[in-house]
């Protein structure tokens, strides 16, 4: 059993909880001495067993694709069995605990489907061995079925591990390369921070699992998990991408937005200097983007009470993009610092930006659209205060009279259109997690 397997079990046993239990009686059962190669049979030398198991495996993924669930699930546990049998050399028969376990999972049956997730993480282990880079992406899988179906006590372990060798990896090459700087009869060369070709597409892999676990611990409130998961990534993809790219960038702005969870406002300004200052190096004049790092940057200044700098980066935003043809920049930049001149109580330089922001809102969206109930409430406050009692009471009355039918349209559609929005995406993620995994590595 390799390193990692051990290193899952003792932690859970600690911890009381009876982890990869199913992984455990498989153990019992198979001869750990077994080579891996044992099981890697040519095409035509594979034994009866195995393409029975194949034909079992085909004919239930097969069912599962065509939603016959009770099918697919009678073929795959059945195609699991079989392959308990052959062996845990095989790295191909993991595919059917993995796809039980999806299968179980589009079917809300949580608990059940656990076990052959953690079944099928044990059998890529086994054939795998100590070659851990190649278990990533599958530690990341189980990390985020176990945060988000149930079992985030177990996710902490497994993820502590994912870190332990991501950080290992990169400080490894970071020395090799150094070695190599420092040979007897070289030049002496300093380690110019990038990775060597062959292992960057890994070591970006590995960066972005760790961004995309990073979102999942803060959205659950675990803002220390998420810190280490982000500035382990950061660390990563400044050796392989360099210092110039836009994904360097997402990494400043999410330790940015965790330092303003933290209520690190100055540690949050500094990050998100750096997010807008490679963005405006790397991206198109006029991105959006760049004004979604400007208004970022904004926040962590008035959190800080440096007001008069925020209001010079929201003015910078509407003259750049002023002219834009959907102005939609240009009216979230106008919105934004009016609503911080009303807080500031500067009522009457709040009015020109909130009427102009509500005038490109209702050019975009039309004149009944909920999109602009926000922009006839904060405009309406304004002129209250600004003397204008008559027309700011209008503008609150025309919000309210907007926010019940948009309400009732959305209760309307509630059962139907959200619901089934939840299934399909619940099904797609557990049936194909690869289509997941490839939307994913283009952050």
């Amino acid at each position: 059993m390799s390193t990692l397997i051990r290193s899952l079990i003792r932690r859970q046993r600690h911890q009381r909880v009876a982890a990869f239990s199913i992984a455990l009686a498989i153990a019992a059962l198979l001869p750990s001495t077994q080579p891996v190669s044992a099981y890697f049979y040519a095409a035509n030398n594979e034994p009866p067993e195995f393409k029975h198991w194949q034909q079992t495996q085909n004919q239930g993924a097969a069912a599962f694709e065509a939603n016959e669930f009770t099918k697919a699930e009678k073929l795959l546990k059945a195609a699991t069995e079989e392959a308990r049998n052959i062996g845990p050399g095989d790295i191909r028969i993991a595919k059917s605990p993995g796809d039980l376990g999806r299968l179980l999972a589009v079917r809300g049956r949580f608990k059940e489907a656990q076990q052959y997730l953690e079944e099928e993480f044990y059998f890529k282990d086994r054939a795998i061995g100590e070659d851990v880079g190649k278990m990533v992406l599958d530690m990341e899988d189980l990390i985020r079925f176990y945060l988000t179906c149930g079992s985030a006590e177990k996710a902490k372990p497994l993820t502590s591990d994912l870190l332990d060798f991501v950080q290992g990896k990169f400080k490894e090459q970071a020395e090799q390369e150094a070695k190599q700087s420092l040979e007897k009869g070289k030049t002496l060369i300093g380690w110019a921070g990038t990775a060597a070709p062959a292992v960057q597409d890994p070591l970006l892999d590995w960066a972005i699992s760790c961004d995309k676990l990073g979102d999942l611990y803060r959205d659950r409130g675990d803002l220390e998990t998420s810190d280490k998961l982000y500035k382990t990534a950061l660390d990563v993809k400044a050796t392989v991408l360099g210092k110039k790219h836009l994904s360097l960038a997402n990494s400043y702005d999410n330790l940015g937005g965790l330092c303003l969870k933290k209520k690190e406002a100055k540690e949050a300004e500094s990050y998100f200097r750096e997010a807008l200052d490679i963005t405006t190096r790397v991206a198109e004049p006029g991105d959006p983007t760049i004004y979604k790092r400007m208004d970022r940057l904004a926040s962590s200044l008035v959190a800080q009470g440096k007001i008069s700098e925020a209001e010079q980066i929201y003015l910078r935003a509407i003259r750049t993009w002023q002219n834009c043809v959907t102005g939609s920049v240009e009216q979230r930049a106008l919105f934004t610092l009016g609503c911080l001149y009303a807080d500031q109580k500067r009522f009457g330089s709040a009015a020109p930006m909130l009427r102009r922001a509500l005038h490109i809102a209702e050019r975009t969206n039309g004149g009944q659209s909920d999109a602009l109930v926000p922009y006839l409430k904060k405009y309406g406050y304004v002129l209250y205060y600004c003397g204008q009692k008559g027309q700011g009471q209008n503008l609150q009355a025309r919000a309210n009279y907007i926010s019940p039918v948009v309400k009732e349209l959305q209760a309307e559609v509630k059962v139907g259109k959200l619901t089934m929005g939840k299934l399909t995406t619940a099904s797609e993620t557990f049936k194909d997690p690869s289509r997941r995994l490839k939307t994913a590595r283009t952050n």
